[in-house]
C-alpha cells in the first residue's frame, strides 16, 4: 500500500504536471514555427507565390547612382564621373551647376575652370543623382622661354595677349610634358633657329583665356613654324582659337594624336567678358598651311567637341596648300568631330569638318596626297567632308551623322551636305580625288523649313576632271524619322565612338592630372 501510494500522485500534483507538459509542447511548437518561417519565405522566393507589387517595388533602386559623390580637383584638371543603376547609359545627361567654375566636357567628364564649389548632376529618364566638386587653385608661374633642349614640366600662364605662355627657340630636342598652361594669347609658340625645331608636347592641359581687350582674339594652343619634328599627343585644350597651327615647314615627323579639344573659340573679345560678332581669324582644331611632309604625317584619334550656339570655329581639320607624298600621305583617320558651328552665322555657316583647301597659286604647292579614313562627324552646321582643292586625295569609311536640329527644335544647319567635291579655286591641279564608302547622312531645312536630306553635292563640271569619283557610299540617313527628325541617331554615334576607342585601346586627352 505504501509503495503503491507513493507511485500514485495526488490530484493537485497530477493537474500541475499535465499543465506543465502542455506549456512545454506549446513552447516547442512556437520554436518550430519560428524556425520554419524563413524556410517558407525562402521557398516562396525560389518558386512559391510572388511577393506583392509593393514589396517588389521596395527592393528596386529608385534612380541612378553617381560615383564618386564628392571629388577634389585643381583648376584645369579634368575628372571623370560614372553612373550606374536603372537605365544608366546613353539616355543619361550630365550637367554642372556653374559652368564658370566646373565645365562639362560630355559623357560625365568635367574640367575645373576656377576655384570654388560646384554640383554635378546626372539625369537618367527623369531621375537624378548629384555629386559635389571642390576646385582648388593651381600654383602657376609666369611665361617661360626655352632656348636649350631638355624635358620641361610646369604650370605657366601669360596675362599678356602679346606674350606666349611658353616660347621655344631652339633646334635641340625639347619635351614639354605633364604641364598646365593658360594664357590670353598664344600658349606655345615654336620656331626653330636653323635646322628646325624638334618638339614633343604630351600630357598638357591648356586653356585659352579671354584677352579682355575689345577686338582681340584668343590665341592658339600650338603655333609652330620652321620645325623638323612636331608631336602633339594626349593633350587637353579648351577655349583656344586654334588647336595646332603649323605652317611653312618640311618636317620629317608630324604627329597630332589622341588629343581632346572642347569649345574652340575664334570670336573677338568685347573687353567685358563677352564676344564681338567678329572673327579676326577663322579658327581650326588643326590647320596645316604650307607643310611639305614627304615622309607623311598623322592626325588621328582626336576628339573635338563644340557646343552649338556657344562656341565658334571654322573648318575643324584643314589641309591647306600642304602635301604628303605618293607612298606616305598625310593620314587623317579615326577622329571624332562634333558640333562644328559659329554663332556669328545663324543661317549660313561656311565651315567644314574635314577639308582639303588652298589656292595653289602665287608659288604655293597645291594640296596633294591626303587620305581621310574612318573619321566620324556628328552634328555639324556645315559640310561633313569636302575636297575643295588639290590632287591625289582619297576619303573612305567616314561616317557623317548630322540631324541639323537642336534638342529644342531649332535648326542649326542650312543646306550643307555630308560630302562635297568641288574645284573651288578652279585650279588645274585638281585630279585623282575620290570619296567612297561613306555612311550616315545629313539633314537640314529646305526653303520651307521642312526636314530635308543633303548627302552628296558635286560640281558637275568638276566630275569630268581626271580621276574624280564619288562612288560606293551608303547613306542610310538615320536622322530621318516619320515624325520629323531622329536625334537619337547622333547619340548612337557618340556611343559608337566610345566603344570604338575602348576596343582600340586608345586613350584621349591629358592623363597626368588624373594619376
Amino acid at each position: 500500500m505504501t509503495g503503491r501510494a507513493a507511485m500514485t500522485p495526488s490530484t493537485s500534483t497530477s493537474t500541475l504536471a499535465a499543465g506543465s507538459r502542455s506549456t512545454a509542447r506549446l513552447f516547442q511548437l512556437l520554436i518550430l514555427t519560428l524556425a520554419l518561417v524563413p524556410a517558407f519565405l525562402f521557398m516562396q522566393g525560389c518558386g512559391g507565390a510572388a511577393p506583392s507589387a509593393a514589396a517588389a517595388a521596395s527592393t528596386q533602386p529608385s534612380g541612378p547612382s553617381i560615383a564618386p559623390t564628392t571629388a577634389n580637383i585643381q583648376v584645369w584638371q579634368t575628372y571623370q564621373f560614372s553612373v550606374s543603376g536603372p537605365n544608366a547609359g546613353a539616355s543619361c545627361t550630365w550637367a554642372t551647376s556653374d559652368a564658370s567654375i566646373l565645365s562639362s566636357l560630355g559623357g560625365g567628364e568635367f574640367q575645373g575652370m576656377q576655384t570654388g564649389t560646384a554640383k554635378v548632376t546626372v539625369t537618367c529618364d527623369g531621375a537624378s543623382a548629384n555629386a559635389s566638386v571642390v576646385i582648388a587653385a593651381q600654383q602657376q608661374s609666369g611665361p617661360i622661354q626655352i632656348t636649350s633642349g631638355g624635358t620641361y614640366s610646369g604650370n605657366w600662364t601669360s596675362n599678356d595677349p602679346a606674350t606666349p605662355a611658353v616660347t621655344i627657340r631652339t633646334d635641340d630636342p625639347v619635351v614639354l610634358q605633364d604641364s598646365v598652361i593658360s594664357g590670353k594669347g598664344t600658349l606655345i609658340d615654336i620656331s626653330g633657329v636653323k635646322n628646325g625645331a624638334d618638339v614633343t608636347i604630351e600630357n598638357v592641359t591648356a586653356t585659352g583665356l579671354d584677352p579682355q581687350t575689345a577686338g582681340t582674339q584668343r590665341g592658339s594652343f600650338v603655333n609652330a613654324t620652321q620645325f623638323d619634328s612636331l608631336i602633339v599627343r594626349n593633350c587637353t585644350m579648351t577655349g583656344v582659337s586654334f588647336g595646332v597651327k603649323a605652317y611653312a615647314a618640311s618636317p620629317s615627323t608630324l604627329s597630332i594624336v589622341n588629343n581632346s579639344a572642347t569649345d574652340l573659340e575664334d570670336r573677338a573679345s568685347d573687353g567685358q567678358g563677352g564676344f564681338e560678332a567678329s572673327r579676326p581669324s577663322k579658327g581650326h582644331f588643326v590647320i596645316l598651311n604650307g607643310i611639305a611632309a614627304s615622309a607623311g604625317a598623322e592626325i588621328a584619334w582626336n576628339k573635338v567637341v563644340q557646343t552649338i550656339g556657344q562656341s565658334s570655329t571654322e573648318d575643324v581639320i584643314n589641309i591647306y596648300n600642304s602635301q604628303g607624298s605618293a607612298g606616305s600621305p598625310i593620314e587623317v583617320h579615326d577622329n571624332y568631330l562634333e558640333g562644328a558651328s559659329s554663332p556669328v552665322y545663324t543661317t549660313h555657316y561656311t565651315g567644314t569638318a574635314l577639308i582639303t583647301d588652298g589656292t595653289g597659286t602665287n608659288g604655293a604647292t597645291p594640296t596633294a596626297f591626303v587620305a581621310f579614313n574612318d573619321n566620324q562627324v556628328v552634328a555639324t552646321a556645315g559640310t561633313g567632308l569636302g575636297i575643295a582643292a588639290g590632287h591625289d586625295i582619297s576619303a573612305s569609311g567616314n561616317r557623317i551623322v548630322s540631324c541639323g536640329m537642336t534638342a529644342n527644335g531649332n535648326w542649326y544647319a542650312w543646306g550643307a551636305s555630308a560630302i562635297v567635291i568641288w574645284n573651288y579655286y578652279q585650279s588645274a591641279s585638281f585630279y585623282n580625288n575620290t570619296i567612297t564608302t561613306s555612311a550616315g547622312g545629313m539633314m537640314g531645312p529646305n526653303t520651307n523649313g521642312q526636314p530635308t536630306v543633303y548627302d552628296v553635292w558635286t560640281n558637275t563640271a568638276d566630275m569630268a576632271d581626271p580621276g574624280i569619283s564619288v562612288s560606293g557610299n551608303d547613306f542610310t540617313n538615320p536622322c530621318v524619322a516619320s515624325s520629323g527628325v531622329n536625334l537619337q541617331a547622333e547619340q548612337a554615334e557618340r556611343t559608337y565612338w566610345t566603344n570604338k576607342i575602348a576596343q582600340a585601346g586608345e586613350v584621349i586627352g591629358d592623363q597626368h592630372l588624373n594619376n
